[in-house]
This record gives C-alpha cells, sequence and structure tokens, in this order.
C-alpha cells in the first residue's frame, strides 16, 4: 500500500514538473484538493510508510505507522501550501495590471519618437517602471526626456501626446 502511495503521489509529482500545472484548477475552490497537494501527500506518506513499516515491524501496529505517515504528509501538504504555494499565487498577482488602465498617466520618452515613426517610454505603475514602444498620435517628433501623456492602447504600443 506505502508503495502506491509513494510510487503515484512521486510519479504525479514529476508529471506536473514535466508537463506544468497539469489539472492544477483548484476544485470547487478549495485549495487543499488541488492535484499537486494530493499527490504530495501521496509521496510523503508512502515514502515515510516506506520508511517506518520496517524498522517498527511487529513492536507497534501497523495502524500507528499509518497514522504517523498519514499526519506526516498532511503536515508537509499543509507547510507547502501555506508557505510555498499561497505567497507565490499572491506574488503573481501583484505584478499584474491592465495596460488600458494607463490611458492618461505620464510617461517619460527613453528612445525618441520620430515624426511617424516609433520610440520608446516608460512610467511608473504602483512602484514598478514599466516601458514598452511608444508613438506620438499626431505623427510630431519628440525628444528623449520628454514627458507625454498616454492617450491609448493598442497591440502593446503606448499612444501618447506631448503634454502642453
Amino acid at each position: 500500500m506505502y508503495l502506491i502511495f509513494f510510487g503515484v503521489g512521486v510519479g504525479f509529482v514529476l508529471l506536473t514538473l514535466v508537463i506544468g500545472r497539469v489539472m492544477e484548477a483548484e476544485v470547487a475552490s478549495v485549495s487543499f484538493l488541488s492535484p499537486t497537494l494530493i499527490a504530495v501527500f501521496l509521496a510523503v506518506t508512502g515514502g515515510l510508510g516506506l520508511i517506518l513499516t520496517p524498522r517498527f515491524y511487529g513492536t507497534v501496529g501497523d495502524v500507528v505507522v499509518f497514522a504517523i505517515s498519514a499526519a506526516s504528509g498532511f503536515l508537509i501538504a499543509t507547510a507547502l501550501n501555506n508557505f510555498v504555494i499561497k505567497p507565490l499565487h499572491r506574488l503573481a498577482g501583484t505584478n499584474t495590471f491592465d495596460r488600458q488602465e494607463v490611458v492618461g498617466q505620464i510617461a517619460e520618452v527613453t528612445a525618441k519618437i520620430p515624426s511617424g515613426g516609433y520610440g520608446k517610454v516608460k512610467y511608473n505603475v504602483e512602484g514598478s517602471i514599466v516601458s514598452g514602444p511608444a508613438k506620438c498620435e499626431d505623427n510630431q517628433e519628440i525628444n528623449v526626456g520628454e514627458c507625454v501623456e498616454i492617450t491609448r492602447v493598442e497591440d502593446k504600443t503606448y499612444y501618447v501626446m506631448r503634454r502642453n
């Protein structure tokens, strides 16, 4: 039984690493039912059961070995969820923004925008510097260091106007 738990758990962990987040959709928004955490639980329970069973054969009942193995698997999976997975999900959500929300924001030209051509601008979003290609709305030349206003964003290009 422990060998099966261990094999299934390790196999699924390797499969998720290779294929990348296979079936990582959380079941009914309950994060502890994620396939990765179930695989970790199975791998730890099976691995510890394989280690403890021969050491305590005949001295401690199989039920006690299973209880220790399962409790350890649960604790490791819970710790992984609370100290690794949840913080990583929170961090991933903080660095995303909708480019359309920057319309009206002031940016600085970092690469000259030639008349009718493309240059580059940078601006600040929640403390992070973001840069990207820019084109002047009225096809004027804008020099490096000038401040512009972002008027729209299309295909990751910032359309800007010189500030008055």
